[in-house]
């Protein structure tokens, strides 16, 4: 959370650059960013003659120079505002194996020049929630004269303040682990938290306190209860319904990244519940020595019995192979994920080709 008040503090205190990227997996805040500075920048009706909001997937740099060189019309500043900036993220180029930079298009040139020498009543906003490559000319272009701001998840701390405050404008309080609850299944997204805690208010009436029963009653968007189900099929080798519930989160809009960080994340808890029992844990003990809600370390003990360590180590090394070679351009996702799939059912082949056709 400190990266986005730091960044709010210094635009209240007249601090603009007139270059910045905000990336990262959080959108919520990355979107209020974006809000407080068309705020703060643009004074009421002038938004129409000097803000600029385009897609970086569907613009050229060029046309992107070209908006961001306009002198602002009865205002002090300009905002240009480029979503989904494709200029930034990791890709098939020379250099990614050995750490040396990458190389520039000759379209990528034309934004190069232009930050070289910026109009200082311009503010130009990049955004992007891809993975970034920090050695690219244009990164560190952007960093010479502004800022590239990493929008993170917060921490569970945060999070847990966070939706008190967010309920307590409804005039709501949380029973006692009811917050835990409800981040132990819909995650730590804001965005799809404050979705959820939407539909919990408007549920709960005129009630005051939420409840665990409220959460599980209302939430509809249990990524990690979807996330125990695959797993669950992968343990019984059942590779339709591993790919089933992988399809059905990529339907929901996960982001594969974030379904594939959540996939191993799932087995190192697996791995780290059985070395805590090796070590004689007791299970009672689990969820507070991983730090864990105890719903969720439930899942992974009972997963473990269906794990050997050495298969447990290969799943995580595969796919970790997976998000560099996703994250590289070098393989796709899904296709990614259904050929290790393939690998883990191999002894029930005919029922996995036959889901997957």
């Amino acid at each position: 959370m400190k990266y986005f008040v730091d960044l709010l503090n210094s635009l209240k205190q007249g601090v603009v650059f007139p270059a910045y990227l905000f990336y990262g997996e959080e959108v919520y805040l990355r979107e209020q960013a974006v809000a407080r500075f068309r705020e703060l920048l643009l004074p009421a009706g002038m938004a129409e003659w000097n803000l600029d909001l385009v897609d970086g997937e569907e613009i050229t740099p060029r046309e992107i120079v070209f908006r961001a060189g306009m002198l602002p019309f009865l205002s002090q500043k300009r905002l240009v505002v480029v979503k989904n900036a494709p200029f930034f993220k990791t890709g098939r180029r020379s250099g990614e194996e050995t750490g040396e930079e990458t190389k520039v298009s000759g379209k990528e040139a034309v934004l190069l020049d232009y930050l070289a020498d910026p109009l200082s009543s311009t503010c130009l906003i990049f955004t992007t929630g891809e993975a970034v490559d920090k050695r690219r000319k244009i990164f560190r272009a952007v960093k010479e004269v502004g800022q590239a701001v990493e929008f993170t998840f917060l921490r569970r701390p945060d999070l847990a303040r966070w939706l008190a405050k967010r309920a307590g404008r409804d005039g709501k309080r949380f029973a006692p682990e009811a917050v835990d609850a409800l981040l132990a299944i819909a995650g730590s997204s804001l965005q799809v938290l404050a979705g959820e805690l939407e539909k919990i208010v408007n549920f709960t009436g005129n009630r005051e306190i939420i409840t665990i029963e409220d959460i599980r009653q209302v939430v509809a968007c249990r990524v990690e209860e979807n996330i125990f189900a695959v797993v669950d099929a992968i343990a019984g080798r059942q590779c339709r319904a591993a790919l089933n519930g992988i399809r059905e989160l990529l339907a929901a809009r996960e982001p594969p990244q974030r379904i594939l960080s959540m996939v191993a994340r799932q087995f190192r808890l697996i791995l780290l519940v059985r070395e805590l029992l090796q070590e004689g844990y007791q299970e009672k003990d689990l969820a507070g020595q991983i730090k864990l809600h105890p719903y969720a370390a439930r899942k992974a003990l009972g997963q473990s019995h269906n794990f050997s360590r050495p298969l447990l180590e290969g799943i995580l090394e595969e796919l970790l192979d997976i998000d560099v070679s996703v994250k590289m351009g070098r393989q796709e996702f899904y296709p990614a994920m259904e050929m290790l799939l393939l690998k883990l059912c191999a002894d029930a082949t005919d029922s996995c080709l036959s889901g997957t056709s």
